[in-house]
């Protein structure tokens, strides 16, 4: 008899580590959704604009210690070995936050003021519409953080985004929901 159940607790031990592991690691942990568009802002009194992206934390727990990087992804920008892809960070306003509750979200300014060295200087007075319209640009950003309470480790990729992505209007709660 105790053989059997030995033979039967097993198996069920396994079976029950097993679905509360995934529940943790799928079921009660931020995720992060990102706007389907890259927002075009006009400038109070200005002809220029701002350029952001928005986040928001859909999942049943908060986020911690979130770095998030907004990068340019060009096929062929490296004209000594045009079969490379380059991947060229643009800063944010806001790089790094301490947490992004759920259901929170955020909408982070990019910079195009102060572009990284490979940009420059032939680029150096471009928008963000501007560095897309360049043969085979795109964008996208990574999301890296920490479930509050389990500790585990995030990271979260948006779509890739071109120039047609860009769309001058501010962003809503309705574009995260599912």
């Amino acid at each position: 008899m105790e053989i059997l159940g030995i033979v039967i607790g097993m198996p069920l031990g396994i079976i029950a580590s097993l679905v509360a592991w995934w529940i943790l690691t799928h079921g009660l942990v931020p995720k992060i959704k990102y706007g389907p568009f890259l927002s075009k802002v006009k400038l109070d009194g200005q002809d220029n604009y701002k350029y952001r992206i928005g986040i928001r934390n859909v999942g049943n727990r908060d986020m911690i210690d979130v770095e998030i990087i907004f990068e340019l992804i060009i096929k062929g920008f490296d004209k000594d070995v045009p079969q490379n892809t380059s991947y060229i960070q643009l800063k944010l306003n806001k790089p790094r936050l301490p947490k992004i509750k759920k259901k929170n979200q955020w909408a982070l300014t990019i910079n195009t003021k102060e572009l990284p060295n490979s940009l420059l200087p032939k680029y150096k007075n471009c928008n963000l519409e501007d560095l897309l319209k360049i043969e085979n640009a795109k964008a996208r950003v990574i999301t890296f953080g920490y479930d509050k309470y389990s500790g585990t480790r995030k990271v979260f990729e948006s779509q890739q985004y071109t120039v047609d992505n860009i769309e001058e209007k501010f962003f809503e709660k309705r574009y995260y929901e599912e």
